[in-house]
């Protein structure tokens, strides 16, 4: 498969499938081997989508080449504005306010927005451990003890007890489980071509 300008005239191509992959730090594959080249990577978060079904793609010309997702359609780094604590997806678009903050049973931690989900990325995990505390109990720190118990024992989407601290805002932090984020937030993970059609 090549990538066209978007100037360019273009053949009549079908879509490609199993092709672009995501992984859980924002990086962008192809074939399983990251890609490097700026250009493509920016040409790709430009037009970065989603269908009504749920299948994620971005658009090269009229040819629509769909991501295999390793999680979530979107991973999100942190970026500082200010004293101020901004997420924002491998796209590059800045997040000012998450809706919601999940936590699965792999400890992964998730921010939502607008109907949307990302996996946090781990290297950023640490810079807010500090922001971390109970409910009720914003000067506590979380014994990650109690957190790995209340991950292993817990089986459905269901409030935790901790929150997150940015911001001058407390976020709730619920449960979810890694099987049930695809169908709570209506995406497909591995799209696939029709049958008899060619990935490619």
């Amino acid at each position: 498969m090549l990538i066209m300008k978007p100037n360019i005239k273009w053949p009549n191509v079908p879509d490609v499938y199993n092709w672009l992959s995501l992984d859980n730090r924002g990086n962008w594959l192809i074939k399983r081997e990251k890609i490097h080249h700026q250009g493509l990577i920016d040409f790709i978060n430009a037009s970065y989508t989603k269908d009504d079904t749920g299948r994620w793609f971005f658009q090269n010309g009229p040819q629509r080449v769909f991501a295999s997702l390793k999680y979530t359609p979107h991973v999100l780094s942190i970026e500082l504005v200010d004293t101020n604590i901004h997420f924002k997806t491998q796209t590059n678009e800045v997040i000012e306010k998450l809706d919601h903050l999940w936590i699965d049973n792999q400890g992964r931690l998730l921010g939502s927005w607008k109907r949307h989900i990302g996996l946090i990325s781990d290297r950023d995990l640490p810079m807010l451990v500090s922001h971390l505390a109970y409910k009720n109990k914003s000067h506590s720190p979380i014994n990650e003890n109690d957190l790995e118990k209340f991950i292993k024992s817990t089986s459905s989407q269901s409030p935790t007890p901790y929150v997150l601290l940015v911001n001058q805002k407390q976020y709730d932090i619920n449960f979810i489980h890694e099987d049930a984020v695809h169908q709570a937030f209506h995406f497909n993970p591995h799209p696939e071509p029709p049958n008899g059609s060619d990935e490619c």
